[in-house]
């Protein structure tokens, strides 16, 4: 099984990424990413409040809901993140006890063409330490008209593992499409992993990055990453 920190490392231009699972003390935690190759997409931050992380613009632009949104909300005993304006729509119906991964099949991918970027989600129940009905999945073109909805599920998140998925994989010359959702191990605590993840992300490409551990009720024992 491949490892947390290696999966971020893998690729120059991962876009966004997220992981949701527990970490190498069984303690469960969210972290996202970001990663941009405009100048628009490198002026952002994440900023962290009692039960959201919301993507902000930092250059005085314009708002685009393609770069500025929010990318994760809690409530007392649930969690979901993502790359786009879907998170708070998914919440919603969560929060109405749908399903999560049937919510996820009314997400279209990106209107951002030629590239279609997927949009990615992860969510998860949690109850103390467990984290139960894990969903990772995305939203990807299959071609022009179609939608892929990948996702895996796991009824029980084990110690020492992450659901992750990533909007891409290759290169910022040659973009590559992702969003197929994978299980990697966790080998370090939550609190260090900021600083492994965010050393493994291309310092040319970073924006910004958070992991929030999901102990406690809010996310603001959050720990930040930004350029």
């Amino acid at each position: 099984m491949a490892t947390l920190v290696d999966l971020v490392g893998g690729s120059e231009y991962p876009g966004r990424g997220l992981a949701i699972g527990r970490d190498s003390d069984g303690a469960p935690f969210v972290a996202y990413w970001l990663t941009g190759r405009s100048a628009a997409s490198q002026q952002r931050q994440l900023v962290v409040s009692e039960r959201e992380v919301v993507v902000q613009d930092v250059g005085g632009g314009a708002s685009d809901e393609l770069r500025h949104y929010t990318a994760a909300i809690r409530d007392e005993d649930w969690v979901i993140v993502g790359n786009g304006t879907h998170v708070s729509e998914l919440a919603g119906t969560h929060a109405d006890c749908v399903d999560l991964q049937v919510a996820l099949r009314n997400i279209d991918y990106e209107p951002d063409p030629p590239i279609r970027t997927p949009r990615i989600v992860g969510g998860a129940v949690i109850e103390g330490p467990e984290l139960l009905d894990l969903v990772v999945g995305s939203a990807r073109s299959y071609s022009a008209d179609q939608v892929q909805h990948p996702s895996l599920f796991l009824r029980r998140s084990e110690e020492a593992t992450a659901g992750v998925v990533t909007t891409y994989s290759g290169s910022a010359d040659q973009v590559v499409t992702d969003g197929y959702p994978v299980v990697v191990s966790v080998e370090a605590e939550w609190e260090t992993l900021p600083d492994l993840l965010w050393d493994r992300l291309n310092p040319a490409l970073r924006v910004a990055l958070v992991v929030i551990p999901l102990l406690t009720d809010t996310f603001e024992d959050a720990i930040a990453r930004a350029r």
